[in-house]
């Protein structure tokens, strides 16, 4: 039911002033319709408010699991209304709600977008990374090639590797004792 439906019944019993009903979200309709269901809007949940307290305390306590309708070909024949009056409860209690709700989804947006930004940036780092060591190792076998003297047209010695050196200190030589003594001295 809609909440002009809504609106339609319940007005039999008294003046209504406002009817407010919550959607299905979009991940049980889009499945509602994939397996078979009808297009339209479904309602799970919903407020109305009726101009008197005395008769929406009364149609709480008296439509409280009762049929919607006794038609037989009604699409609402098996129905039943779940309808409780509640005490102190304001219509601004049920704005502020759905803005909390509002703010709260809003919230959790914010924050997947941001990991999501998060995990871009780390792949495109990544990517980088990889391109550079790749370009590195490129140079890397162009200048073995060229060592190797693969390429043939080069000048001999013009393009010959060198080398590193690397200097070593060298061991000392004799007999233990002196060996010992000398390092230990050195340490003192």
């Amino acid at each position: 039911m809609g909440p002009a439906k809504v609106k339609t019944l319940l007005s039999d019993f008294g003046e209504v002033t406002r009817v407010y009903l919550v959607e299905e979200d979009k991940s049980s309709r889009k499945r509602r319709r994939k397996a078979g269901g009808s297009g339209g809007k479904r309602y799970h949940e919903g407020w109305v408010e009726f101009e008197s307290r005395k008769v929406a305390r009364r149609v709480g306590e008296t439509l409280n699991m009762t049929r919607v309708t006794n038609h037989k070909g009604s699409a609402n024949y098996d129905d039943l209304w779940n309808v409780k009056y509640l005490r102190g409860f304001k219509w601004s209690h049920l704005t502020e709600k759905v803005a909390y709700e509002r703010r709260v989804r809003e919230q959790k947006l914010r924050v997947e977008m941001m990991e999501v930004r998060r995990e871009n940036a780390s792949y495109v780092a990544k990517v980088e990374a990889g391109r550079r060591l790749d370009h590195i190792e490129e140079r890397r076998r162009k200048r073995r090639m060229e060592g190797e003297g693969g390429d043939g047209g080069h000048e001999e010695g013009s393009t010959a590797k060198k080398g590193r050196r690397v200097r070593q200190k060298k061991p000392l030589e004799g007999d233990g004792r002196a060996t010992k003594s000398a390092i230990l001295g050195s340490l003192v």
